[in-house]
């Protein structure tokens, strides 16, 4: 039964991501070093290092560098030996032992960081500290102290930092941001994300790992934030709302509200209730002035503008990885207090969670 439901996903995803992106997620899983063969080396220099080893470092991160830059990897580190091992040989990585030996490698001119969540905020001030270029996944930080350390080696040293929020590198995005760039209006923004299904020892629910609110939830505060930003105002007050379907079950089946006082109105709701099939589902719905948009699992798009309506649709399924991952390359990069303030309401929400709050009303830069 499993190596039927096997072979349907396997369809499934070559229809929604297409060969290559199916093959490297199965490879990613089962770390068959042979499905190599369908990614040949490309010639390029070796100066890209991954600390993180996991499925998203080996599928996603690896993947879209070669595809966009070619077989740029020099060192990789995992605390996990043989994910260090299997990313190692099947992209060309050299495995170390020691990060501070992949960091301070002089021919190392980029540090990619994938590890657990508590560690990247560690780890990419060390990496900024020796002067690399840096590329850190979400979340940048799960606690306020750490964001405040990150921040003060941002300013400090000479290394520069990318941040893995990709959902507003999506193609969707980019195209809802032509119609609402500097349009000034409040904005009623509403997702409905149905997310995987954690086991009760899963890592993600460690408590100093953030909670689900860091690991998942922060995706789509990041992209609210984004979106003020797009629109020409971020909000400073936010009246934030949250109610658990289950009070033993603290940061699932979740819903997040917050208005704010430019007079917009956020719904993020995540629910977990069975493995989807397909991966992560979310379904976005905007309004701002005269712009309306509903997108459908990032592939579709419906975008109205008084009488007027446009339809896209997103094949392969884009929500942003490749120009994400290839921020450092390819010169577009996130507005910084933008990321740190979406953040930073991150944090608020989560420590609400962790504190069983319902409500609070959260002044920016208090």
């Amino acid at each position: 039964m499993r190596n039927v439901e096997g072979v349907k996903k396997i369809l499934r995803y070559n229809k929604l991501f297409g060969f290559s992106r199916t093959v490297i997620k199965v490879a990613g899983r089962t770390r068959i070093n042979r499905l190599n063969i369908f990614f040949p080396k490309r010639r390029t220099r070796r100066n890209v290092s991954l600390i993180g080893c996991g499925q998203f470092g080996f599928s996603t991160i690896s993947y879209y560098l070669y595809k966009n830059v070619g077989s740029c990897f020099l060192h990789c580190y995992d605390v996990n030996r043989n994910n260090c091992i299997s990313t190692a040989r099947f992209w060309g990585y050299t495995p170390v032992k020691d990060w501070k030996e992949l960091i301070f490698n002089p021919d190392c001119k980029y540090v990619y960081i994938a590890s657990d969540h508590y560690s990247h905020s560690q780890y990419a001030i060390e990496a900024l500290r020796a002067g690399k270029i840096v590329y850190c996944e979400k979340p940048i930080a799960v606690s306020h102290e750490q964001l405040e350390n990150l921040k003060k080696a941002i300013y400090k040293y000479s290394g520069e930092i990318y941040f893995g929020y990709n959902r507003p590198f999506s193609k969707a995005i980019a195209d809802l941001k032509l119609y609402i760039k500097d349009i000034r209006c409040p904005m009623t923004f509403s997702c409905l994300v149905s997310g995987h299904k954690l086991a009760s020892d899963h890592w993600y629910n460690d408590p100093k790992e953030g909670t689900r609110i860091c690991g998942n939830l922060g995706h789509w505060i990041d992209l609210s934030m984004y979106l003020f930003e797009v629109r020409g105002y971020v909000p400073t007050r936010f009246d934030i709302n949250i109610t658990c379907a289950d009070d033993n079950e603290i940061d699932d089946n979740i819903t997040v509200t917050y208005r704010t006082d430019f007079g917009d109105l956020v719904t993020l709701v995540l629910t977990s209730r069975t493995e989807p099939f397909e991966g992560i589902n979310e379904t976005i719905n905007l309004q701002c002035g005269n712009v309306i948009s509903k997108i459908d699992d990032f592939q579709t798009q419906t975008i109205w503008i008084d009488e007027k309506k446009k339809r896209m649709k997103y094949r392969p399924k884009d929500v942003g990885h490749l120009s994400s991952i290839n921020q450092p390359f390819d010169g577009w990069k996130r507005e910084q207090s933008t990321v740190f303030k979406s953040t930073w309401l991150m944090l608020e929400i989560k420590e609400m969670v962790t504190n069983r709050e319902k409500e609070k009303v959260f002044h920016m830069g208090e």
